[in-house]
């Protein structure tokens, strides 16, 4: 089973995600903040076919750092941010990542990602 990292500091829309991404059949592991992020990176970089983070993670890190990290740590994983501020992307995001704005349709953002997994 393909695994996804989630990262989404709002837990109602975390959850929401979560399901929407194991419904179309990928595994998800979910971090509620930049840490956690992370943590899971550093253990299991390797494991996940692909990072959905949002942008603003409340303080300190940002999920472009994060998905910078994960890049680095495996330089096959595609990145999907979600944020209501797209315009920053270009400037600060990584090479290749897809863009999501809120508001979504976690369905619709789901098929995204399963498609970007297939391609």
């Amino acid at each position: 089973m393909t695994s996804v990292l989630l990262v989404e500091d709002e837990p109602d829309v975390a959850e929401l995600v979560e399901e929407a991404l194991a419904d179309v059949g990928l595994d998800v592991k979910v971090a509620l903040d930049d840490r956690a992020a992370l943590a899971a990176l550093e253990g299991e970089a390797r494991s996940f076919a692909a990072l959905v983070t949002d942008i603003n993670l409340g303080v300190g890190v940002t999920g472009f750092d994060v998905a910078r990290k994960a890049r680095q740590l495996n330089d096959e994983i595609k990145v999907i941010y979600i944020t209501g501020h797209a315009a920053h992307l270009s400037k600060h995001g990584v090479e290749d990542a897809l863009m999501f704005p809120k508001p979504f349709s976690a369905t619709e953002l789901a098929d995204q990602v399963r498609m970007l997994l297939a391609s």
